[in-house]
């Protein structure tokens, strides 16, 4: 019937089944490949393979490369540090073997221990006391007087002093350099004043460069008007020419110079102020010093370029040793010494064998001796240190 509830639901859904037919019928048609002609197709059926890997199995990851690299350089630092071990225990070895040996010649030749005690003692230098012990005849008795002799010997004929007419009967125009303190003024005033007893005053001119130090000036005219010659001041080159130029008829003229440290930067300056034709420079060298800084001065204030040393203040050396140990090795002339603040009391020549007697008379006091067991604690390097530490001019002493 029509009214049925069935038929009026089939007539509503009628016309959306057609509507949807029609779509269907608009839409493109799919091309279907048959079955069996995609299984003749053998690209479209095997699956595609990437190309292998040729040794593969041997390839490292690039982060742990870094790590490989601190191992290598670690490896490479205990190598190094186990090369240095191994030198230093062969220093070490070869520098006990070398006191051994050397303590055992010692041995067999007492009278070279006893030579080496004494010269220790004195003062001198290990590398000038190990010269002469090589020099020591085999053969040499063991007798403290004769070794010493032999030694005193050798030492004066290696220490040049001046031997020809006194610095003040020399005549000529001299500079007294050398560092603070070390009686530069007195020096002069020593000199100036034998010189003037023999001369006269007029015959002498007395020329100061000592700008720095507050007082130097009056220092030297006090000396001045006692001796009754004028003092004149230089502050550069031009005022040094100049003086010695209007001073060039005097039979003597001397200089009186700044005193500095060696180690100073006006060292250099003062020198350069000195390079004048004619002038001849004299290093004072304080005998009371240690020998380290007298052999500083002396290289410092070029002692080499120089006509000869001053040795001041011998009275206030307990050694003199380390002043002519320095001498001995550089082959620097003593032109005189001084022991005191007299004008000219204190102004005196000796003669290499008294220089040297003096030294070698000079005691150490008990907490700087040396003892024999302590010999060999100074000579533990043996040749490495004599090779080293020798000066040139210490290898001509016999």
């Amino acid at each position: 019937p029509a009214h049925a509830p069935g038929g009026v639901a089939a007539r509503q859904a009628a016309p959306r089944q057609r509507a949807q037919a029609a779509l269907a019928a608009m839409a493109p048609r799919r091309t279907e490949v048959p079955a069996p002609q995609r299984q003749r197709d053998p690209a479209a059926a095997a699956p595609r393979r990437n190309p292998p890997v040729l040794r593969d199995e041997i390839r490292v990851p690039a982060a742990s490369l870094p790590e490989l690299g601190a191992d290598t350089q670690l490896s490479r630092r205990e190598q190094q540090d186990m090369m240095s071990e191994l030198r230093s225990m062969k220093g070490l070895i070869e520098e006990r073997f070398g006191a051994l040996a050397f303590m055992e010649k010692l041995q067999r030749q007492p009278a070279q221990a006893k030579l080496i005690q004494k010269l220790l003692d004195a003062g001198f230098s290990p590398a000038l006391v190990r010269k002469l012990a090589e020099g020591l005849p085999a053969d040499f008795k063991s007798q403290a007087a004769d070794e010493s002799s032999w030694a005193a010997h050798v030492l004066a004929r290696n220490l040049v002093t001046d031997e020809g007419p006194a610095l003040e009967d020399q005549g000529g125009v001299f500079a007294l350099i050398g560092s603070t303190g070390v009686g530069k003024t007195t020096t002069t005033a020593k000199i100036a004043a034998a010189f003037a007893t023999k001369y006269g005053a007029s015959q002498l001119g007395l020329i100061t460069l000592d700008a720095y130090r507050v007082g130097a000036h009056e220092q030297l005219r006090a000396y001045g008007r006692i001796l009754g010659v004028p003092v004149h001041t230089a502050h550069d080159r031009a005022s040094l020419d100049d003086l010695l130029e209007l001073l060039s008829a005097k039979k003597m003229v001397l200089i009186d110079t700044a005193g500095m440290a060696q180690r100073d930067t006006r060292t250099a300056e003062l020198l350069d102020m000195l390079k004048h034709p004619g002038l001849r420079k004299i290093l004072v060298l304080n005998a009371a010093q240690q020998g380290e800084t007298i052999e500083d001065v002396a290289m410092a204030w070029r002692a080499h370029e120089c006509q000869g040393v001053v040795l001041s203040k011998i009275d206030e050396a307990v050694k003199l040793a380390p002043a002519l140990d320095t001498l001995i090795r550089h082959k620097l002339k003593v032109l005189g010494v001084t022991n005191g603040q007299r004008v000219p009391e204190d102004w005196h020549r000796l003669s290499a064998p008294a220089l040297v007697q003096r030294a070698l008379r000079s005691a150490a006091t008990p907490a700087w001796r040396v003892d024999a067991s302590d010999v060999n604690l100074i000579f533990a390097s043996g040749p490495a240190l004599a090779a080293g530490a020798a000066q040139p001019s210490a290898m001509g002493l016999f």
